[in-house]
């Protein structure tokens, strides 16, 4: 499974979440498989998606999307550029 992180700076969290959470199913016909949002612990506006997807080219095309872009802008209120960044498997352990 790749996975795609973005890291971003939002205006406002809840504005972020709301919109997050109405965006699913277009994240779901990107090819994405499931997300999950952290945010920084002192800087609730700091915020970092990692979004899992079947390869890492999937994860690539999903990135570049146009679609991504428009939502990412709607979402942070335009308060700062995301960074990208498309990781995939390459070792497992226990602990």
């Amino acid at each position: 499974m790749a996975l795609l992180i973005i890291q971003h700076h939002v205006g406002d969290f809840e504005t972020f979440k709301k919109i997050f959470l109405e965006d699913e199913d277009r994240r779901r016909r990107g090819g994405s498989q499931g997300a999950r949002v952290h945010r920084v612990a002192n800087d609730r506006n700091d915020v970092w998606v990692v979004l899992e997807f079947d390869t890492a080219e999937h994860a690539r095309e999903h990135a570049e999307g146009l679609e991504l872009h428009e939502a990412i802008t709607w979402a942070t209120g335009n308060v700062s550029m995301p960074h990208f960044v498309v990781l995939e498997p390459v070792m497992t352990a226990e602990a």
